[in-house]
């Protein structure tokens, strides 16, 4: 079996090519650094550097030995961030950033399930659906719709799927829609200032029909307010199924489907955190979000 030590001063010395210049870097004397080299080369039972013009260089032996070293070190480096990893408490400050679509009816609920089962954690949320100037290398997001942050690793952890709805008094005094074409004659409400002149309902025997939005007398960029709009008979909307549908279960018949066969293009939901080793309490967040996004799928 290797020493650590050794198989680490002779990685460095392979860097640097200079005794003292590893000795340096690592922080001992080079007597120090020549006895490890040695030793190693005493348990290969051969050697694996050789002297050339003032520099240390690596002979056949050491250009294999190598890659198995840096491997060595890796692995050992990992295996020390597990075991820290296990005495780290779930403890501290979380900064959150949250699109304002998954806020009610989703995250408000599992941020309160998350704090309770992690009391030691603080958690700052900041909603918005324009936050990807603020979001910071160090923090958590969950995003609706493609992610504008490069500094943050995403990963897809959902799909919202989307139809129309409108509300039954509405669709009382304009007649029910039988057919996207008819669109154009009703009022719109602009999906959470999707800035779109037009969308696309896709039908799964009679495939996708494109058309041109109505002009919209209502744009809102909370899903809340858009909600609210469709309740209140103000025209038809394009909400996601999985929150209208937990809406509809707290307040029955407040609008209705229309057109259930046809579907809006799905909204993808992503999750974003840093790059590289994560504290404990950033690992259990992103774990709780990422299996609470099931719902989505």
């Amino acid at each position: 079996m290797y020493d650590l030590n050794e198989v680490k001063t002779f990685v460095s010395v392979m860097e640097t090519g200079s005794l003292k210049d590893s000795a340096h870097k690592l922080g001992v004397s080079k007597s120090t650094l020549s006895r490890r080299i040695s030793n190693l080369e005493n348990a290969l039972n051969q050697p694996l550097l050789r002297r050339q013009a003032n520099r240390l260089i690596a002979n056949e032996a050491g250009l294999k030995f190598l890659p198995f070293a840096r491997k060595m070190l890796n692995v050992a480096d990992e295996g020390h961030k597990a075991v820290e990893e296990l005495k780290e408490e779930v403890s501290g400050s979380l900064v959150v950033y949250v699109h304002t679509t998954l806020v009610r009816g989703w995250f408000s609920a599992l941020m309160f399930d998350f704090l309770e089962e992690f009391p030691q954690v603080n958690i700052d949320v900041r909603t918005g659906n324009q936050l990807s100037q603020e979001i910071k290398s160090n923090d958590v997001c969950v995003w609706v719709g493609e992610p504008a942050n490069d500094q943050l690793r995403s990963e897809r952890i959902g799909q919202l799927s989307q139809g129309l709805y409108a509300s039954a008094d509405y669709l009382e005094r304009t007649g029910r829609l039988s057919h996207p074409s008819e669109l154009s004659q009703y009022a719109w409400i602009d999906t959470l200032k999707s800035e779109q002149n037009s969308i696309v309902l896709e039908h799964e025997t009679q495939g996708d029909v494109s058309f041109d939005l109505p002009k919209s007398r209502l744009t809102v960029d909370q899903y809340i307010l858009h909600a609210e709009a469709v309740i209140r008979g103000k025209g038809v909307g394009l909400l996601p199924h999985y929150f209208a549908e937990k809406h509809l279960a707290r307040h029955p018949e407040v609008f209705v489907s229309c057109l259930p066969e046809w579907k809006g293009k799905s909204q993808p939901v992503y999750l974003q955190y840093p790059f590289g080793h994560l504290p404990r309490k950033m690992h259990a967040l992103i774990q709780y979000l990422r299996d609470e996004a099931k719902a989505f799928y």
